[in-house]
This record gives C-alpha cells, sequence and structure tokens, in this order.
C-alpha cells in the first residue's frame, strides 16, 4: 500500500448479481488497489414504491448474508472494505459486521441527514462526501459534528457526482482549499467519461493537487454498460491508473531532500574572501564573494547577512573559502580612559556637574549604547588614580588598571582581559557623549570592516572613535616608541598605507553647532554646570537632542566656554610635532 489510498468503487456494478459482485472483488485485487467499497442499501428502506428508481433498487439488492460472504473474499484478497451508507438498512448491517469492516463514506447527498452523526458513531474511518456543497455549508456541518468526529480519522472527499461530469466541473483546487480550511485529509472521486483517457490521468492530477485517498469505479466490461459502467475503468485500465498514482506518490516525494539532490550543490556557489584578510579583521559583506570551489564545508551565501559581520579567526588569503571556525563573533566593549592627573583643572573627572561627578556623567550615557559586551573604565596602576576604583555603577561597569603613559597598552590589556576584538575608545572628560554617535559610527565601522573610525567634524565631546583590537596590536608592536599615545588618533590618521582610516561624515542631527562640550577648563565646568542645572538633570543620562534643544534656546550658555581653543587641532607647533611622532614605518 502506498501513501496514496486507492478504492475501486464497485458500487452496484454487480446488477444485483452476487456471482458478478464476487467477480468484480477478483478483479479489483488484480489492479493493485487497497480496497473495494460497496453500497449497502434495501430498496424498501431507500426509497418508496412510486419513486422512479424502486424497482431497480429491488433489482440490485443483495441480503446481509451474501455481503457477509463478499467481505471474506475481499479480506482473503488482502483488500480493506469500505461501505457506503444511505438508509437505516444499510448502517444496521455495518453495525453488525463493523469488526470485519476498514471504513464508511457518507455521500454528500445525504450528509445532511442524521445517518451522518449515527456512523460518526459506529468509530471507523469515516468519509464524507462534500461535493456540491459551499465551504460555509460544510464548516457548518463540521463544526454541528464537532463533539461526534473528535478522535475520528475523517476524509472529506471531494468530486462532481453526477453523470456526465465535465471538465470545468473537476475544480481541483478545491481540495487544497478543503484540506486548509479544515484540516482534515482530503480524497477525490470523479464521474469523467470512463473511454475518455483523461479517466485514468485524473485521479492523478487529483493527488498532485492533494487528495490522500482516491475513488474510482470499476468494472469488468465497459461495453455491457448496466448501471454505474459510464465512468467506470475496465480492470486493466484500473491497473495503469493504480500504476500512475503510485509513480506520482514517487515523483511527489516526502519533502526532503534526497541524497542525490543534495550532492548536486557540491558545486554550488560558496563564500569565498575576495581579498587578503588577516587573523583579527572584520570580516564583512564587502570582503567576501559567491564562487564555486572544492570546500563542501564552506559557507553558503544565505549564511553571509547572518554571520557577518565576524571577526577572522586566522589569516585568509584571497580566493579562501570561508569555514565557520574561521570566524569569531564579535566581542565589543567600551573603553572609557580617565586619569587623575590634569593640571588645567585637578581632579575634572571627580568634580561634580550639578551634584554627580564628571566620570559618572559620562558613564551614564556610555551604559546607554546598545550591543556593547562590557563597559570598562580604564585607569593607570598610579596610586593617584585610586578613587577611580569606585566608579562601578552597581557593577555595570568594569575598572581596569594599567600602563600609566602607554594608552595603546592599557587598551590592548584591557581588550585582551575581556575578551574584545572591537573597542569603542571615550575619554573621560565628555559627560555627554552621545550614546546614538557611538552607535552609528559603530556600525559604520562594522560594515566597513574598518581598523579605525572616527566622525569628521564632531561636536567636540559627542564622539568617541572605533578601534579593531587586532589594528591596536599591530600599533602596539610598531619598532617605533609609541610616545604620543595620549594622542593616539594621529597613529591612524597620519598612517593610511598601514591601516584602513574610515572618517565618517555626520547628519545634522549630530551637530551643535558653535559648542564645545568637553571637560578642561574651569569655563567647561561652568558651562556644564549650567546645562545640567537648566534642565535639571539628576542622575541619569542626558541625550543629545535634548542638549541641543537647550543649547539652541540659551545660546549664551554655549558662550560660556567658546573661547577656549582645542590645543591639538589650534596649536600649529603642536600639531606639527604630534605629526612627526606618530608617522610610523611599519
Amino acid at each position: 500500500m502506498g501513501n496514496v489510498k486507492i478504492i475501486a468503487e464497485i458500487a452496484n456494478a454487480h446488477q444485483g448479481s452476487l456471482k458478478l459482485l464476487k467477480r468484480l472483488v477478483r478483479e479489483a485485487s488484480k489492479t493493485g488497489a487497497d480496497g473495494v467499497k460497496f453500497q449497502w442499501f434495501k430498496y424498501d428502506y431507500l426509497a418508496t414504491p412510486d419513486y422512479r428508481h424502486y424497482l431497480d433498487y429491488k433489482q440490485l439488492f443483495i441480503d446481509q448474508f451474501g455481503w457477509s460472504e463478499v467481505i471474506e473474499l475481499a479480506k482473503t484478497l488482502g483488500l480493506e472494505v469500505w461501505v457506503d451508507i444511505v438508509d437505516e438498512w444499510g448502517f444496521q448491517l455495518v453495525h453488525q459486521l463493523k469488526n470485519r469492516i476498514d471504513g464508511i463514506k457518507v455521500p454528500s447527498t445525504v450528509i445532511k441527514a442524521d445517518i451522518l452523526i449515527k456512523a460518526a458513531q459506529l468509530n471507523l474511518p469515516l468519509i464524507i462526501g462534500v461535493g456540491g456543497w459551499y465551504l460555509e455549508e460544510i464548516k457548518e456541518l463540521m463544526d454541528q459534528m464537532t463533539p461526534e468526529l473528535e478522535g475520528n480519522e475523517v476524509i472529506l472527499m471531494d468530486g462532481f457526482q453526477g453523470y456526465p461530469a465535465q471538465k470545468e466541473d473537476t475544480n481541483l483546487k478545491r481540495l487544497e482549499k478543503l484540506k486548509k480550511r479544515f484540516q482534515y485529509k482530503v480524497g477525490f472521486a470523479d464521474h469523467i467519461d470512463g473511454t475518455d483517457s483523461l479517466a485514468q490521468e485524473l485521479p492523478v492530477y487529483a493527488v498532485f493537487a492533494g487528495a490522500e485517498i482516491i475513488e474510482k469505479h470499476i468494472t469488468i466490461d465497459r461495453s455491457r454498460k448496466g448501471i454505474d459502467y459510464f465512468s467506470a475503468l475496465e480492470t486493466h485500465e484500473f491497473k495503469t491508473m493504480t500504476a500512475k498514482i503510485r509513480e506520482a506518490e514517487v515523483l511527489l516525494g516526502n519533502g526532503r531532500i534526497t541524497s542525490p539532490q543534495r550532492a548536486y550543490l557540491k558545486d554550488a556557489v560558496r563564500i569565498v574572501a575576495n581579498q587578503e584578510i588577516l587573523k583579527g579583521e572584520i570580516l564583512t559583506l564587502e570582503k567576501i564573494s559567491f564562487k564555486r570551489c572544492p570546500a563542501e564545508n564552506a559557507l553558503m551565501p544565505q549564511d553571509a547577512k547572518r554571520l557577518l559581520p565576524s571577526i577572522a579567526a586566522v589569516d585568509i588569503t584571497k580566493n579562501t573559502p570561508i569555514i565557520s571556525p574561521n570566524l569569531k563573533p564579535l566581542n565589543i566593549i567600551l573603553v572609557v580612559i580617565c586619569r587623575l592627573k590634569s593640571t588645567r583643572l585637578k581632579m575634572k573627572a571627580l568634580l561634580p556637574i550639578n551634584g554627580i561627578p564628571s566620570v559618572t556623567r559620562c558613564l551614564l550615557n556610555c551604559l546607554e549604547v546598545p550591543g556593547i559586551e562590557n563597559i570598562v573604565l580604564a585607569t593607570s596602576t598610579v596610586e593617584q588614580d585610586d578613587p577611580l576604583e569606585q566608579f562601578t555603577m552597581d557593577g555595570r561597569v568594569k575598572v581596569f588598571r594599567g600602563d600609566p603613559e602607554n594608552l595603546v597598552d592599557r587598551i590592548v590589556q584591557a581588550a585582551d582581559n575581556y575578551g574584545a576584538n572591537v573597542v569603542i575608545r571615550v575619554t573621560g572628560d565628555c559627560p555627554v557623549v552621545s550614546p546614538s554617535l557611538l552607535n552609528y559610527l559603530l556600525n559604520d565601522h562594522l560594515q566597513k570592516g574598518a581598523d579605525y573610525t572616527c566622525a569628521k567634524d564632531p561636536t567636540v565631546g559627542t564622539a568617541g572613535d572605533i578601534f579593531t583590537v587586532q589594528a591596536l596590536k599591530k600599533l602596539h608592536h610598531s619598532p617605533k616608541p609609541l610616545s604620543y599615545t595620549e594622542y593616539l588618533p594621529f597613529y591612524f590618521m597620519n598612517n593610511p598605507e598601514h591601516f584602513y582610516v574610515n572618517k565618517v561624515g555626520l547628519p545634522e542631527e549630530f551637530v551643535i553647532p558653535d559648542a564645545r562640550l568637553t571637560l578642561d577648563e574651569k569655563q567647561d565646568l561652568d558651562m556644564f554646570e549650567a546645562l545640567y542645572k537648566g534642565l535639571n538633570v539628576g542622575k541619569r543620562p542626558l541625550l543629545l537632542p535634548e542638549i541641543k534643544d537647550f543649547l539652541t534656546a540659551h545660546p549664551e550658555v554655549v558662550k560660556i566656554n567658546s573661547s577656549i581653543a582645542l590645543k591639538f587641532r589650534d596649536d600649529q607647533d603642536l600639531v606639527q610635532e604630534i605629526n612627526d611622532h606618530t608617522k610610523l614605518d611599519l
């Protein structure tokens, strides 16, 4: 038996002859059908004596003893036995013989009668004929029948039952609608002219449309006509139809990919590097191509957006297939660089702004940056910096102490301590550093796969910069002494041949013209005090949109510290000195 159940519908093709009925059962067993189906009724239960087919029903009648013999024959031949119930006599007979019956059907013409309820109570697999009924009518019936049908195997049987059935009445799309709407198996029974080649093909089409049970009339010799001959297939035709259905099952498969199908994909394109990629470098979509390659374990194109950007775990040469072990997930930390050695504004990190220490203001904003593994306050091992140990923000911030002078060493050590491969650097003298701006720079850094990313012409004090740890380590191992790490960005800006530098232009929303939002001088502290008091900000983050609105409305606050120059930008002698010492020969 295949997945599709094929039932040879004998119906009344026996013409009332027990001998012919038994022959039809034997012929059905030769076709490969899974079962046979009979119509059990008694003329005086089914119709009134003045009904036009009453005498036909009387001629077709076979008593219960004859049906009992036929069931035994069918079982001996390995066939399932299915029965149409259309009247009370048939129901009583099924009830008597139910232990020898495999399933019952209630035709579409009687499903609205109480015979369906009785049939459901037999607890046998139940085919409900629904041909001709609207979906809403079927739903109403099924809703009414819910208690009786619960636990039963139910099949909804569609198909036009009239003679002659026209092609346009077939409507195979109904099968999909029935299955989707009612969540039951669906079957198909047709009455196409048996002499038409479509009579053998239509059940196959129905299987492709979702039918799991096929019911088809069978006869021995269609030319002899008689009752139920019109759409019936002769034995050899029925056998051909069965073979085609079994072939259709093979073609449909089980929905799973077969080994040969999967093996064909060995030639599918894979992810390969389109350039040299160093260990620790960010691997982005821009750094890969999709090509055929011999590595069947290489990642597929659909993996790219899910896995990238990632960090290269090894050096990868151009055209090398990318495999999972060669990738490490991103681990991003935000490092706040902070010491207490300031000469212009002593202990500025501890100075209160509207009652809250400046460094706390900075950390509050940094904690708002999304997607960060750890926030690290990186200070020195010098005793003077001991007070910074307390700024853990209730455990949300880690404190790391490292080299007092070599900032690169301190950041690299902090990164290694927390397993990071990307670092956002913020200086502790930026109380209102912008979380959204940092996130904007980070996303651009990861998308581009840069070594170093910074903002182009930001409002002073609102931005940080982004480093790939691999690039920091490359700088760290420079043979030239790193004596100007306080001006760390210059080491990258002045060596574009050694580092991929990414300067990001900022949207207008991130810029506050003429504002200076860093803390170096007394005027800066006065400006921040006016800002925080003006906005009545307690211990909470203060974000850029709120600051921008306030300073736009209060230009006098901007003027408090507007006269202070940026040494590393405005002192040309210092700028030249920094440039000379930060040019590398790697």
